[in-house]
């Protein structure tokens, strides 16, 4: 069996970055005996600039039949769209909105040998085999909703409105998705212990006030 790949190698460093990760697909591939079919597409600033279109058509389609999507970098300093955003941002929301990517996953584990540069040295500050956690962002609310907007008078930008949104059906299944992703895993590497920290501002906005309140009710489904 091949499993379906997109690639969207983007602009600035994401092509650079692209064949680098095709090369370790091929690695993989040769050594455990899975397979890759492969399937690049532009998109990106520079796209926009040449075609005029954000990505290609049926690029998302494609996209959406993909076992999983490879997604490099996409945008060019100074090269915007006729309403003022980044070309090229429509290809991360176009994927992020039309597939319901509400989970934003980000694991972080320190391997061994990896120095770190602190003031200029590569020198080795953390201890391997500690640091090993993910962070889950919710991915599809907050101040990437689409509502926002610019007062404009005479020409000038005098005021610009990002409202953040939170829902309790958004909220509740990524704190759930956090929660089992936290049962799946080994726990703390100190002790073994499966922890789930919610970070919020519960003190000030209502939005996390409404977030802590969900989390706390989940919560109690996984003591």
């Amino acid at each position: 069996m091949a499993y379906s790949l997109v690639l969207l190698p983007g602009d600035g460093t994401g092509p650079e970055v692209m064949r680098e990760a095709v090369k370790v697909l091929k690695a993989v591939q040769d050594s455990f005996g899975v397979s890759f079919d492969s399937f690049p597409f532009p998109a990106g600033g520079q796209y926009y600039m040449d075609t005029g279109a954000e990505w290609p058509d049926g690029a998302f389609e494609s996209c959406k039949a993909a076992d999983a999507i490879l997604l490099g970098a996409v945008g060019l300093p100074d090269v915007s769209l006729p309403n003022g955003d980044l070309a090229g941002v429509g290809v991360v929301f176009g994927l992020r909105f039309g597939l319901d990517l509400y989970a934003n996953v980000r694991p972080t584990k320190l391997y061994p040998n990896v120095l770190h540069k602190v003031h200029q040295h590569f020198k080795q500050v953390w201890e391997p085999g500690k640091v090993d956690f993910v962070i889950v962002r919710e991915n599809t609310e907050g101040l990437y909703t689409p509502a926002r907007g610019f007062l404009t008078r005479g020409g000038i930008d005098e005021l610009a409105v990002d409202s953040r949104i939170i829902t309790r059906k958004g909220a509740e299944r990524v704190i759930r998705y956090a929660f089992e992703l936290s049962t799946r895993r080994k726990g703390a590497p100190s002790d073994g212990t499966h922890r789930l920290t919610c970070v919020d501002k519960s003190n000030v906005t209502a939005g996390c006030k409404l977030f802590r309140r969900i989390y706390e009710e989940v919560a109690s489904d996984y003591p």
